[in-house]
């Protein structure tokens, strides 16, 4: 039993309750000093400011659905490979089981509750309530998850539909799989929380959440939101880079085997052997180039598919990155660079290869189709470990002041690969043949020469 000065005594469930309260009330006290600490936004501005997001959001998601749904639904068999009707029913299954995954993963990467170290020093360090200090951002992640679940919702419904020509009857499977989407984020929601406090209800869940774990939630929002505002991975890839090399531990170091090339190789094909991984994740990501080409049609799953085996070279190539980038390692070797990045671009672009094969071949694509995609991708990884431009001048646009450098960085490898599967196409299309393969022999010949800048 607990004495209380006003009541006498109360049962301990009873004080535990009353505490509760308190520390609800502390928590709302410390949230209005806060906001009585910083300028208030005037009502205007508010809506002002929601007005132009939803705008935005409404925007680019009518884009995206009228650059896909009319694709999807009347399909242009001469540039495509058509499907059944039981082929678009697989396929969508398929995205549905994707989305709750990445659904699920994007969650569980934000939090959904999450803390920035200021946030963390001087406010869940109190005894306040969390559930109340918390709540914003996990209404934050959710919004964002029910439009993305929403969004990849009506994607799903089209693929349902797919190849049924449109008209009215298409309009409730798309909202129906829309609605679905909303649904699975609303029933994601708690189960994440669960995982991140370890109790059943969400407030006693947000209310026992270590602070390591919004640390490590705060952190992946803070790079998420610096890679979207400075249009630049650098904050994204070295989050990723710290925590792959948490999670590798110590492994045993080997001797090389042969002469110094033969070593080096045997080196990289061993590090590689622990990127595992990784390989699958790239090679999944072709598989998704080949699904929007099934959908969308040769000409989109030939560009996605170069930047998908793009991304599966840069993420293999570690060895090939470190020798690229490392002034200091190519002049302490005593060997001709050009014969070293040949040596360590092996691995790579021979995973590049089955990449490309992985993401062409189904679509009709000729033998040389997935080499020229794949040595573009390559000499395209390479053109990426260059150093990063200035930001040089800002161009006035609709959405703000962007710098050229920006964007630059962003094309920075991306342009080889693109212009790799431009060629496949322009070849495809007027009966050239084998020959252009030359193209991406050349681009990845001129990386592997050129000195690095």
């Amino acid at each position: 039993m607990r004495t209380d000065p006003n009541r006498g005594e109360v049962e301990p469930g009873e004080a535990a309750a009353a505490d509760r309260r308190g520390d609800r009330v502390a928590a709302r006290e410390v949230l209005r000093r806060r906001r009585r600490g910083s300028r208030a936004t005037p009502f205007g501005q508010l809506v002002q400011d929601w007005y132009v997001g939803i705008f935005i959001t409404a925007t680019l998601l009518m884009m995206l659905f009228a650059a896909t749904g009319s694709a999807i639904l009347t399909p242009d068999c001469s540039a495509s490979a058509c499907l059944e009707p039981t082929g678009y029913r697989v396929v969508a299954a398929g995205l549905a089981v994707v989305g709750v995954v990445g659904l699920f993963l994007g969650l569980r990467a934000a939090g959904p509750a999450s803390s920035d170290p200021g946030t963390a020093t001087w406010l869940l360090s109190s005894p306040a309530d969390r559930s109340v200090l918390l709540r914003g951002t996990v209404i934050r992640a959710v919004g964002v998850a029910l439009v993305a679940g929403g969004a990849w919702g009506v994607l799903v419904g089209f693929a349902l539909v797919g190849g049924s020509g449109g008209g009215a009857a298409v309009a409730l499977p798309v909202l129906a799989c829309a609605g679905a989407g909303l649904l699975c984020v609303l029933l994601l929601v708690p189960l994440v929380v669960r995982l991140q406090g370890g109790h059943v209800g969400p407030a006693r869940s947000l209310r026992a959440v270590p602070d390591a774990e919004l640390a490590r939630a705060g952190r992946a929002v803070e790079a998420l939101g610096a890679a979207t505002l400075m249009l630049d991975t650098t904050a994204l890839d070295s989050l990723a880079t710290r925590r792959r090399l948490t999670r590798r531990g110590r492994y045993r170091s080997r001797p090389g085997a042969g002469g110094p090339l033969l070593g080096i190789l045997t080196h990289e094909l061993r590090a590689l052997a622990r990127r595992g991984g990784r390989v699958v994740i790239g090679l999944a990501g072709c598989a998704g180039a080949l699904v929007a080409g099934l959908l969308l049609g040769r000409f989109v799953g030939t560009l996605l598919a170069a930047v998908a085996v793009l991304v599966l070279t840069k993420s293999v190539a570690g060895g090939l990155t470190t020798w690229v980038t490392t002034p200091g390692l190519r002049r302490s070797v005593p060997l001709d660079p050009a014969r070293v990045t040949a040596v360590l671009g092996a691995a790579p672009l021979a995973l590049g290869l089955l990449g490309s094969v992985v993401a062409l071949a189904p679509l009709g694509s000729s033998w040389w189709g997935p080499v020229l995609l794949a040595t573009g991708c390559a000499a395209g990884a390479l053109r990426s470990c260059d150093p990063p431009p200035g930001l040089g001048v800002a161009l006035s646009t609709p959405a703000g002041a962007v710098h050229v450098g920006l964007v630059q960085r962003l094309v920075q490898g991306v342009d080889l690969a693109l212009l790799s599967a431009l060629a496949l196409l322009l070849a495809q299309a007027h009966d050239l043949g084998g020959g252009v393969v030359v193209v991406g022999i050349g681009l990845l010949a001129w990386q592997v020469v050129r000195e690095p800048s």
